[in-house]
């Protein structure tokens, strides 16, 4: 099943790894918004597919699975 992300969320995962908000702008862009329950909101892996091509991160994936509450 496909995790979505507000955009709250999306920024501060993109920002944690390095991007700057005219980078997590692009990656929202090019990663299209779709509605779910009146809010855009983005799928995971998309943007963890997109951003895991950033030069910087060397090759490391980005991931926005959150671990489970002790």
């Amino acid at each position: 099943m496909t995790a979505y992300l507000d955009r709250i969320t999306a920024t501060e995962l993109l920002k944690a790894q390095g991007f700057n908000p005219l980078d997590i702008e692009c990656v929202l862009d090019l990663t299209r918004p779709m509605p779910r329950n009146g809010a855009p909101v983005w799928p995971a892996d998309s943007i963890e597919r997109l951003a895991a091509r950033a030069y910087w991160l060397g090759g490391n994936e980005v991931t926005a699975s959150v671990p489970a509450a002790a």
